[in-house]
């Protein structure tokens, strides 16, 4: 059929599109599209056509000429063609069910709605409440089929029995009174597991080893609400596939489920899914797949009595109970959005709201009154903010609220003072402040403050004791230094301490290019001295105070990099012992101006692009043409990040400088600049074909189609580029965001398959993740952007076998781990050049297909050798990749029945010989390479225990074949000789005997 540009552009055509410039539009956005695809694995070949036919799509489609009412009645019969003949077929009955709709938009691949529109159109009525049940999707989907990334989790549970955990959840919270710990955010989640792997797990034995790895799956299962999803879903299946598995355990005892056993079991499904009704319907699929006799008369499907609250417990509120039995919640919640008051269990109100919003909230909430009772006020107040984001104007938000603020108002101002004097090592204050709070609340205690304080007062005073009583004066210094580190505020420290003298030999240096001021000065040996640097744009201070601390410490240099250019900033230098301070030490004021970075010249036709990164603030851009005796005229000044040079002459050298100007203190100053030269000229044709496909070892091999003798250079990229075909790229910029791959040249075998115009190269990778492979055109410092393709040996298909069953042929592989489908490609003569080949026959097979037969099955088996390439189908970032293919044959051709006969022409005088005649069944026939073997005393049984003879190459028979081999003389007595095909692959279509009455003796 007659290809229709509306289908194809994707347009309306009932009614058809007729605005001649919407039509442009999508033609010129459809015609983007398929150049940027021209690689498609699967489309490519097909892009490419409609490609090449934007004229004549054109011309159909726009102008007088145009055809577009024909293309538009012509697409009404592509598409509504087949459906209105299945729908008159099936609605014969004078009506189609939902459910055969549904099952026809599959199979036809359209719209639910075009089914519905054609139907109407025919006269059928679509009966929305007609379906059936189908048990087995229900029993797979809810039993059946693993959730995703199952085989990961289930290696955890070996690490998690060790602190005697079943999941994740448990594991991060042991010990603790938190309950519902899967309720709360990720990003609680990945802290409480950053906290343990460095208060818990930090020792170099194994429990910190599987602790420390049990932190890292947590940070990888919490990563965001989509991986957290995932582990949610392996965790339910984990529990309904465990009691599903119980009541299959009881019916193999009893021979049945009783009414009492099954509302058991449904009980216990619906704490899972919150849903009775789906957990009726769940039960009932796995009893009729499993053949389990269950008797569903006994279970109360639609009690009214019957409520089940968010936490999965089941409340009987027939005698007026309004809250849960378990855990206190509303059964009846108010949607915080519209308002409408809804069961506690579903999971969307119809206004939208995400009910599930309300068990972060509630798991928030019991983290803030732990947070309440420990008075840690700050924490309590993060919580509860974000339970009111996830649960507005919640009663129970609202009491945590009163009580937090009841709390500041009578302890906030004594928390507050004693959580500062911890932070800041001030532990004798500390201990006063938490006596106080101790007195306003009598049961409050908190064994982690009282042992921080307790633990740091006694080491910091053991340590003032050995300085008290040490007579070397070094020692005193250094044991008081490491007791004021401990607690700042002991009485007596600070008293024994002299005041340090002041820093010497202090300077700054200003690097524009690194953007960074780096301050150093003479450090001492004294390790009771640290050293402060303080920053200040107001000019240079007397007192810490006044200025902005920004390092602290014992080295003897800092770089300031978090500062801007164009500023003037004073530094000074304090020395400090256990709190005491010398006098400031100062340089000079120092001014950064930061330099350009990242300048690159891009070459296209009769212009140069000159860009670089983004202007530092305060900075403004001035781009000179350097002449070749080095005069220098202004071109431009610019606050953006490129200018376009054109009007220039093809061919030739031009050079630019490009500064930057700042205003200083009211005065114009500017950095050295950076000079780049560049040649204009017309850019080449981009690479756009190019294939990839793994060799031997960790070897790959590129192939591009290439008319010129252009510069071709291939560069990789773990991650996806972010240029498009055609883009053109300064070959600096490029070197800085991708590699380039060293190349080296095919192999004799991969160069003599080359076709015309095709060249290539090989290259090294021995990793196993996924790399981005682009061929550039190089020309004058610029690199024109080719298509991509793909290497990795991790995401290719092993195929380990290929058997025929049933009339089908089975193709057994090892399939990557996160591929999304498989694409079979195969020809009888050869093996396809890539995906994009239209000389292939081609089969898509979505990995749910592939993942039940266990195998790849193609419903077809001819008498005949096929050439099988496979290519696995990935997803990323919205879009369809697809890895190498790997190629098999497969040798389905009818066994060729090779019969010969060996006779001994022996001479008195002359040579003596042995003479093989090779005969088939059929006239004609292809002999391969035979290898005659010889031994002595026996016939050779195996080929690897004989001695070579003769060897006879392939060859076309037509009628029959005679090799006459000369006898060495002195044969040894007693010689058998029989012809082995030389390949064994040979023997899967052909069987090679000797005729009967031959001998394979020959002396």
């Amino acid at each position: 059929m007659a290809d229709n540009w509306y289908v194809i552009l994707e347009l309306e055509f009932d009614p058809p599109v007729e605005d001649e410039q919407k039509i442009a539009d999508k033609i010129d956005e459809r015609a983007k599209y398929w150049s940027t695809h021209f690689n498609d694995f699967k489309m490519g070949a097909q892009y490419r056509a409609w490609h090449q036919n934007i004229p004549q799509i054109k011309k159909d489609m726009i102008g007088a000429a145009n055809i577009r009412k024909q293309l538009a009645a012509d697409a009404c019969t592509i598409v509504y063609g087949p459906v209105d003949k299945l729908l008159k077929t099936i609605g014969r009955k004078g009506n189609i069910t939902a459910d055969e709709g549904d099952k026809l938009s599959k199979k036809l691949k359209i719209s639910v709605d075009v089914v519905k529109k054609r139907a109407a159109k025919l006269g059928i009525k679509w009966d929305a409440s007609g379906g059936s049940k189908d048990y087995q999707a229900t029993y797979d989907k809810y039993y059946k089929t693993k959730p995703q990334n199952a085989s990961s989790f289930d290696g955890m549970k070996q690490m998690l029995s060790s602190f005697n955990v079943d999941n994740l959840y448990d594991f991060l919270y042991v010990n603790t009174t938190v309950k519902n710990a899967n309720r709360l955010p990720c990003e609680t989640l990945r802290q409480r597991a950053a906290e343990k792997k460095k208060t818990e797990f930090y020792k170099n034995d194994s429990v910190s080893g599987t602790g420390s790895k049990l932190c890292g799956q947590c940070e990888l299962a919490f990563k965001d609400e989509s991986s957290k999803d995932v582990y949610d879903k392996y965790l339910e299946y984990t529990k309904r596939k465990a009691i599903l598995d119980d009541a299959k355990s009881i019916a193999d005892i009893s021979g049945e489920l009783s009414a009492e056993q099954a509302d058991e079991f449904i009980g216990q499904l619906t704490q899972i899914f919150r849903d009775r009704k789906l957990s009726e319907e769940v039960l009932t699929a796995f009893c009729k797949i499993e053949k389990i006799s269950y008797n569903a008369s006994g279970s109360e499907t639609h009690n009214a009595n019957i409520k089940v609250c968010r936490c999965g417990c089941i409340n009987d509120v027939s005698d007026g109970r309004k809250v849960c039995s378990n855990c206190g919640l509303e059964l009846e919640i108010k949607c915080p959005k519209c308002g409408t008051t809804n069961d506690a269990n579903i999971k969307v109100c119809k206004c939208g709201f995400k009910f599930e919003n309300i068990d972060r909230a509630l798991a928030l909430c019991e983290q803030a009154e732990h947070a309440i009772d420990a008075l840690d006020f700050t924490v309590a107040k993060a919580h509860l903010s974000d339970a009111t984001r996830y649960w507005p104007n919640s009663s129970k938000v609202q009491a945590l609220k009163d009580r937090l603020a009841e709390f500041e108002q009578r302890v906030g101002k004594e928390v507050a003072k004693m959580r500062d004097a911890i932070k800041e090592k001030r532990f004798c204050e500390a201990r006063s402040q938490y006596t106080s709070i101790q007195k306003l609340f009598s049961g409050y205690s908190d064994a982690t403050i009282e042992q921080e304080i307790s633990q740091s007062i006694t080491k910091a005073q053991a340590l003032f004791n050995q300085a008290k009583v040490a007579k070397v004066e070094k020692d005193i210094l250094e044991l008081c230094a490491q007791a004021y580190e401990l607690c700042s505020d002991l009485p007596g420290v600070k008293e024994l301490m002299p005041a340090p003298s002041a820093v010497t030999g202090m300077f700054v240096n200003v690097n524009g290019n690194m953007k960074t001021n780096t301050v150093s000065w003479t450090a001492t040996n004294d390790k009771s001295i640290k050293y402060i640097v303080v920053r200040s744009t107001n000019g240079w201070i007397q007192h810490i105070a006044d200025g902005e601390t920004i390092f602290r410490g014992s080295a003897n240099s800092y770089s300031d990099k978090a500062i801007e250019p164009g500023v003037t900033y004073y530094y000074n230098v304090f020395a400090e012992r256990a709190g005491v301070f010398s006098q400031g030490a100062k340089g000079e004021a120092v001014v950064n101006l930061f330099e350009l970075s990242n300048v690159s010249i891009t070459a296209a036709d009769a212009s140069l692009n000159i860009t670089w990164d983004s202007l530092p603030a305060n900075a403004t851009a001035e781009i000179y043409e350097v002449a070749s005796n080095g005069n220098k005229k202004l071109v431009a000044t610019s606050s953006s990040d490129c200018y376009l040079v054109s009007g220039l002459t093809n061919g030739t050298t031009y050079s630019y400088q490009v500064l930057l100007s700042y205003i200083v203190n009211g005065k114009k100053e500017v950095t050295k600049g950076i000079v780049k030269s560049g040649v204009p000229d017309c850019p080449p044709e981009p690479i756009d074909t190019l294939r990839v496909k793994p060799t031997q070892d960790d070897s790959f091999e590129a192939i591009w189609f290439q008319d010129n003798a252009n510069d071709v250079r291939l560069f990789c990229s773990a991650q996806k580029p972010k240029y498009n075909l055609g883009d053109i790229v300064s070959l600096l910029n490029l070197e800085q965001e991708m590699r380039p791959l060293q190349q080296r040249p095919l192999s004799s075998q991969t160069n003599q398959s080359l076709k015309p115009n095709e060249k290539g190269a090989s290259f090294q990778y021995n990793g196993t993740e996924l790399l981005y492979i682009v061929a550039v055109v190089v020309k004058s410092g610029s690199a024109v952007f080719g298509s991509l393709a793909r290497a990795s040996k991790g995401e290719t298909v092993n195929i380990k076998a290929i058997r025929p069953v049933n009339g089908q042929i089975n193709i057994y592989i090892d399939a990557p781990t996160t591929a999304t489908g498989f694409v079979v490609l195969y020809r009888f003569d050869q093996f396809s050049s890539d995906l994009g080949d239209v000389k292939t026959i081609r089969k898509y097979i979505p990995l749910k297909q592939y993942q039940l037969n266990s195998a790849i099955v193609l419903d077809t088996l001819e008498p005949k050798k096929y050439y099988f390439s496979v290519f696995a189908e990935f997803k990323r970032d919205g879009e369809k990749d697809y890895s190498a293919g790997s190629d098999y044959l497969f040798d389905n051709s009818p066994r060729e029945n090779i019969t010969y006969s060996i006779s001994v022409n022996k001479k008195l005088f002359g040579d003596s010989s042995v003479v093989l005649e090779f005969e088939a069944e059929n006239k004609e026939f292809e002999l391969p390479t035979i290898d005659v073997m010889s031994a002595i005393g026996n016939t050779p049984m195996f080929k690897s225990s004989a001695k070579l003879f003769h060897s006879i190459p392939a060859q076309h028979v037509d009628g029959s074949l005679q090799v006459k081999i000369p006898l060495p003389k002195g044969l040894a007595k007693d010689t058998y000789i029989k012809a082995f095909f030389k390949d064994e692959k040979a023997q899967a279509g052909n069987q090679l005997r000797l005729k009967l009455k031959s001998n394979y003796k020959i002396n």
